[in-house]
């Protein structure tokens, strides 16, 4: 079963205006990115892969727990206790006999979890085709 979603969320937040994050690269050193264009956070035990939307991928040294408590509730959703994805880049929210899994618009699957999916389609306010 396939679901479509509305992409804008109940409380509408400016992306643009919310604070940049602060990420550090040892070539370039500290810069502040905005979160308009992270894609989606993947926690890998105590550090974090953040994916933007360029292409670019940056590793830091936070969990995700202390990331999301950064970034505004209407705009990142908690998929897995791996994921963190910005609804703006969702796609569709698929329910196949395995497991419930997001599309997002780079063409990527990231699971729900079971746990989750239960929240996730009730904020997501899911519509069938």
């Amino acid at each position: 079963m396939i679901y479509y979603l509305k992409h804008q969320p109940a409380e509408v937040v400016d992306l643009l205006a919310w604070p940049p994050l602060r990420v550090y690269n040892n070539a370039t050193g500290a810069q502040w990115l905005s979160i308009a264009d992270l894609i989606y956070l993947e926690g890998v035990a105590n550090y974090t892969w953040l994916h933007w939307a360029d292409g670019r991928r940056v590793l830091i040294p936070y969990t995700l727990k202390r990331l999301e408590s950064q970034l505004p509730d209407a705009w990142f959703l908690r998929l897995h206790r791996q994921y963190l994805v910005n609804r703006q880049f969702i796609e569709r929210v698929e329910l196949t006999i395995d497991k419930p899994q997001i599309q997002l618009i780079t063409g990527l699957y990231l699971p729900i979890s079971r746990r989750r999916w239960v929240l996730l389609r009730q904020h997501l306010c899911l519509q069938k085709p």
